[in-house]
């Protein structure tokens, strides 16, 4: 942080003397979608398929790509991974504003899986104990 004072040059604020730069790391983590859609708990970026547990306070994007349909464990799976972040984005290339399918524990469009996953990560949220907020 920086102030400017007439023409002369920049002089740091008294409150970031000593500091440096705040940081803010977001991560993003591509889901694996196959040929049909299916999202699956896994990642696309591991050679394994293994998904990153984030620390609290970490902010992460979870791309879905194309998926379409989803299973509602799947998505519990998926919101434990996530589930102690500070911020997560869905991101969905196949989204389009459309009303959510959802029959049985399955979502059946993109905006039903956006819906599902959050409604997951909401859920999975919500039972941590007060000491890990």
């Amino acid at each position: 942080m920086t102030t400017r004072t007439g023409t002369g040059r920049p002089r740091l604020v008294a409150a970031a003397t000593g500091r440096g730069p705040a940081v803010h790391a977001r991560y993003r983590m591509r889901l694996r979608v196959d040929k049909r859609g299916w999202v699956t708990p896994r990642s696309a970026d591991d050679p394994n398929g293994f998904m990153d547990v984030y620390e609290p306070g970490t902010v992460v994007e979870l791309d879905l790509g194309t998926g379409c349909v989803i299973a509602d464990y799947d998505a519990v799976q998926i919101a434990e991974c996530v589930s102690r972040c500070e911020a997560v984005y869905l991101v969905s290339a196949a989204a389009i504003g459309a009303r959510p399918r959802i029959e049985g524990g399955f979502a059946y469009n993109a905006d039903g899986v956006l819906h599902l996953l959050r409604m997951a990560i909401d859920h999975v949220s919500a039972r941590r104990d007060a000491h890990e907020c």
